[in-house]
């Protein structure tokens, strides 16, 4: 009887029914293996999938995307801008298929669901924690994660898609850890590992610290400036910004250092006897237009980075990001509808008062925030990259979160429904996504098909 009892408790029984309803995402009704959503998306996983594969000890497990011979030599096109961790786990799930390019995007795309499910659990352990109601806690995630943006783009493979969503998820758990148990080790760790995976998780550090050392400095008033300055340089707030920073600029100096020895002993600047600079290597291009240094590039989309524009757009894509996608109709896909501002500010309005009365605001609004921190801190990339919505999903599980506690001050039994309910909702949304229009599919399969004629006649 207590092993039964065991089984069945609250919080295994949310969980297991958060299994079953991500168990959908996995149910896609599309050729295996097409590259069958436009625009972005199948332009981001060949992307990636190309470096991946690329990576070998050949070129130092540096990525490239083009390779070209010319009178110079050999002239690689280096992509190696993120952390080198998401492009191995891509590697390691499509070498078994090595001429099967139909196998390996649906290796590569059947990883990227295992992250996004992985990222989904790890949130909802979260709000497990913060909300001590499991009911509460699945209602939330299922509702938060039932929107367009995480649900289209949870099999794009790109390092900075559900791979990176995982690494801010596994980030934010450990800082629930940390802040209910004091396990800094552990905190630690896990952010050292999830930077190994993406940038995102400095969205989710940077408001956090900032909430933590202001609360710090509060909580000393009345003690002489001094001491409050010295005990924010003891804090582990602080400590863990050190290493976070320390951390990632290693990774990306390894990166960077790797590439410039690639350049320099390239046959192409072998024949013109120079050393490369900064300007030539591509991960520094990338990031000069990422973070806002390149002149022409701002001029050029200034109309699109001008903060009034730009916020607005943010507030759209939270909007929509709070909304399921079983209540939007296939032409909502890709629309702007004005609504979805208003939305997206009545959101943020209500957990912004909410918060001033929760239980363990600092994470919670650290949770909230970080979608917009990273969109305003990157907002020259962001601005142009629609799937940078899945990192606003924090804003719903929080909005949701918040409304969902006080209806369990009403009723326990009404949180219950409305956890039946959201899973519906989930489900319903997942299937609705999986039974859209196969978008260009006969086009990829053509392609497909040209890959197998052109292995055919290179191994002939």
């Amino acid at each position: 009887m207590a092993s039964i009892t065991s089984v069945l408790r609250p919080d295994r029984a949310s969980i297991a029914l958060l299994l079953v309803a991500l168990s959908t995402v996995f149910m896609s009704g599309h050729d295996r293996g097409s590259f069958y959503r436009s625009w972005l998306h199948n332009a981001i996983t060949s992307n990636h999938l190309t470096v991946a594969a690329n990576l070998s000890p050949e070129h130092d497990f540096l990525g490239f995307r083009h390779r070209t011979l010319n009178r110079e030599g050999e002239k690689f096109e280096w992509y190696n801008r993120f952390p080198i961790g998401g492009s191995l786990l891509v590697k390691a799930a499509i070498s078994p298929f090595p001429d099967d390019l139909s196998a390996q995007i649906h290796a590569a795309r059947i990883l990227m669901l295992a992250f996004f499910a992985a990222a989904v659990v790890a949130a909802h352990l979260s709000l497990l924690r913060l909300t001590s109601s499991p009911a509460v806690a699945l209602a939330a995630t299922l509702l938060g994660f039932s929107s367009f943006h995480p649900l289209y783009y949870s099999d794009m493979v790109a390092t900075e898609g559900s791979i990176d969503l995982f690494a801010v998820m596994l980030t934010f758990h450990a800082l629930v850890v940390f802040i209910q148990e004091g396990r800094f080790r552990q905190l630690v760790v896990k952010t050292c590992a999830a930077l190994l995976l993406g940038w995102h998780v400095y969205a989710l550090l940077l408001p956090f610290i900032v909430f933590g050392l202001a609360g710090e400095w509060f909580r000393g008033r009345g003690r002489p400036w001094t001491t409050r300055l010295a005990g924010l340089a003891g804090s582990r707030h602080l400590a863990l910004g050190v290493v976070a920073m320390a951390f990632g600029l290693s990774v990306l100096a390894f990166n960077i250092t790797r590439e410039y020895a690639a350049l320099a002993s390239s046959a192409a600047f072998l024949a013109q006897d120079r050393e490369p600079t900064l300007a030539d290597l591509p991960s520094f291009r990338s990031m000069s237009y990422r973070l806002g240094w390149d002149p022409r590039f701002n001029e050029r989309h200034a109309d699109t980075l001008a903060w009034r524009p730009f916020l607005e757009h943010q507030f759209r894509r939270a909007g929509r990001a709070s909304l399921p996608y079983h209540r939007l109709r296939p032409e909502d896909r890709w629309a702007d509808r004005p609504a979805w501002k208003a939305w997206g500010i009545i959101v943020s309005g209500v957990c912004a008062v909410g918060l001033v009365f929760a239980r363990h605001r600092i994470l919670l609004a650290t949770l909230a925030a970080a979608g917009f921190c990273w969109g305003v801190l990157m907002r020259h990339s962001t601005a142009f990259h629609e799937f940078e919505g899945m990192f606003l999903v924090g804003l719903p599980l929080v909005f949701f979160s918040l409304a969902l506690l006080q209806v369990r001050r009403v009723s326990e039994r009404l949180v219950g429904g409305c956890a039946v309910a959201a899973l519906l909702v989930f489900v319903l949304s997942s299937l609705q996504m999986n039974r859209g229009p196969d978008e260009n599919a006969s086009v990829y399969r053509a392609m497909l098909s040209d890959f197998d004629v052109i292995r055919g006649i290179a191994t002939a």
